[in-house]
């Protein structure tokens, strides 16, 4: 139960960064080019991996925490690869964030398999 509040909390912030990247686009792009779309579909990106996460959590079949584990363990490795071009703060919060969902959705996992 901790786990999936935290997961939620969590979650919550990864909707937060992503509306957030979403919102800087225009602001960080003056006009709509490739850089402005790809710019924008990672902060859609962020926020379908964060709303997956509520639905997920909701799940109560190892499909679910599994699927929800792969999506978090793929955004987390995505933002280590930004890293490497965007060494930035935010990049780590996203890394954090989402290495954070991935080990509470096995958590949870982990707490219902060890139930009766």
């Amino acid at each position: 139960m901790r786990a999936q509040k935290i997961a939620l909390a969590l979650a919550i912030a990864g909707v937060l960064l992503g509306a957030a990247h979403i919102a800087l686009t225009p602001l960080a792009y003056a006009e709509w080019t490739i850089e402005a779309l790809w710019f924008l579909g990672s902060g859609l990106a962020i926020v379908a991996a964060a709303v997956a996460n509520v639905v997920g959590f909701q799940s109560t079949g190892l499909r679910g925490r599994l699927s929800i584990t792969a999506i978090n363990l793929a955004m987390a490795s995505f933002f280590a690869a930004a890293w490497l071009v965007l060494p930035e703060p935010q990049v780590i919060v996203g890394g954090v964030l989402f290495l954070g969902l991935a080990l509470c959705a096995l958590a949870a996992q982990a707490t219902k398999a060890a139930l009766p």
